[in-house]
């Protein structure tokens, strides 16, 4: 049996982004997967689940959250930031109609920042 990954070192509330890591360890395995599956280090993520991380926690919460919060696209259904994102940023395709209906749904989603090229 796995055991779950200790983040009492955040105390009793930990950041939500922090549950979201642990989730994510548990989840993958490892903390080298997680961090592959976030594109950082190993380190960063044992520093973050210890409460050791130096650094500022904005960037790499926006990170955690980006990558592993669900949205609900209105042509895929629940998808992740980073699918999100991979959607958003694709080449526009006239041909392909799943291509289209993206397209046109990315222009009006609110999690569309003017990102799109």
């Amino acid at each position: 049996m796995k055991r779950p990954v200790d983040i009492s070192a955040w105390g009793e509330q930990p950041p939500h982004f922090i549950q979201q890591l642990a989730t994510l360890v548990n989840d993958t395995g490892s903390r080298s997967a997680a961090a592959k599956r976030l594109n950082v280090s190993r380190t960063t993520v044992s520093l973050l689940l210890s409460n050791k991380y130096t650094a500022g926690t904005v960037e790499i919460a926006e990170t955690i959250s980006h990558a592993l919060d669900k949205i609900d696209c209105p042509v895929l259904g629940e998808i992740t930031g980073d699918e999100c994102q991979k959607h958003r940023n694709a080449k526009f395709t006239p041909s392909n109609p799943q291509r289209v209906q993206l397209f046109r749904a990315c222009q009006g989603c609110p999690k569309n920042c003017g990102e799109q090229p």
